[in-house]
């Protein structure tokens, strides 16, 4: 198997937001007292990997709607390109007691932190709220001889390494390990595969409209604009997206698969910091917009916080060793 880094680059409001947009700037998000809140923060939110891609779109969304809404002031966007995650990982542990900074995490970084031995996982975060969930997508160019799930499963049997695989995301995350999934669905060994590796969706979109790989693989609602404008074509999907393109399940493959992103923070914050946090996003969450950004994209609402959401984390620690170690990735 060849796996190459390519990192080049319904509703009303439901819940009374008036209160906050109208309060002194020195109330805390919620209007309760305690630490500063949100709304007394220059908020920094760091991006796993480029522009355009599933985290930075999910990220932007939400920040976008709290800006608009004054449960935050300003944030602060950046992006930290590399490693499919882990550079935004190791940065976000080395900002442990930061109460300033967010960052937009999903599966992807669960497994490229195990994947590079790193020394934390994304458990080692403060957990905040996971977000969506979202289901994975085989797409083509336009004009590419592959027409269905089947044609790509006929290649892969007759010669393997002739269909080059783009993922948007590094080893060990989604699109990389749902690629291998579907291969060993359809009795294709996993090692055999040409994949390619990107440092995003945003990256991997210009390979697969100028052919540098065959497939791509991407989260579901990545390439929507394309889809529409048909210069893409989806052969499926891993789960229930709202786009009208067959499931794995609808091809005869049985595998379904979901990606999720949330917010987490760094290590060490203070409790009041991290629960006036979790407020903010609850917040956010409950907006018309937030769920009008869902159907838009095409996510899935998995909304978890707190508590919830950290035994959620350790657990998917646990979930993607054996993923990793069942397709026979290593560090």
């Amino acid at each position: 198997m060849r796996l190459t880094m390519n990192i080049s680059s319904p509703m009303t409001r439901r819940r009374a937001l008036t209160c906050l947009a109208t309060l002194p700037v020195a109330l805390s998000v919620g209007c309760a007292s305690g630490s500063p809140g949100p709304q007394d923060q220059n908020l920094r939110m760091l991006i796993p990997n480029t522009p355009g891609g599933g985290y930075d779109v999910t990220a932007r969304t939400a920040s976008r709607i709290l800006e608009n809404f004054r449960l935050s002031g300003p944030i602060e966007k950046f992006n930290v390109i590399g490693g499919g995650g882990s550079v935004a990982l190791a940065r976000l542990m080395r900002e442990t007691g930061n109460e300033h900074l967010l960052a937009m995490v999903g599966v992807g970084v669960v497994g490229v932190a195990q994947v590079d031995g790193a020394p934390w996982g994304l458990s080692d975060a403060t957990a905040l709220a996971r977000l969506v969930d979202e289901p994975e997508a085989l797409v083509v160019r336009s004009n590419s001889p592959l027409n269905s799930v089947g044609a790509l499963v006929d290649r892969w049997r007759t010669d393997p390494a002739s269909v080059t695989v783009g993922a948007g995301s590094a080893i060990g995350g989604p699109d990389h390990i749902f690629a291998l999934e579907t291969a060993r669905a359809a009795g294709i060994d996993p090692s055999a595969l040409d994949i390619v590796s990107f440092d995003g969706a945003g990256d991997l979109l210009t390979a697969v409209l100028d052919g540098s790989v065959d497939v791509g693989i991407a989260g579901a609602g990545e390439y929507v604009e394309q889809i529409a404008g048909g210069s893409l074509r989806i052969l499926a999907v891993s789960g229930d997206s709202g786009l009208d393109a067959p499931t794995l399940v609808d091809s005869g493959i049985d595998l379904a698969f979901t990606n999720w992103r949330g917010f987490v923070a760094p290590p060490d914050i203070p409790e009041s910091t991290r629960d006036n946090l979790i407020d903010m996003l609850r917040q956010m969450h409950d907006t018309d917009e937030w769920h009008e950004a869902l159907t838009r994209h095409r996510w899935t609402d998995s909304f978890l916080t707190g508590t919830d959401f950290a035994e959620f984390l350790a657990a998917a620690d646990v979930r993607m060793t054996e993923t990793l170690t069942g397709l026979g990735i290593t560090r």
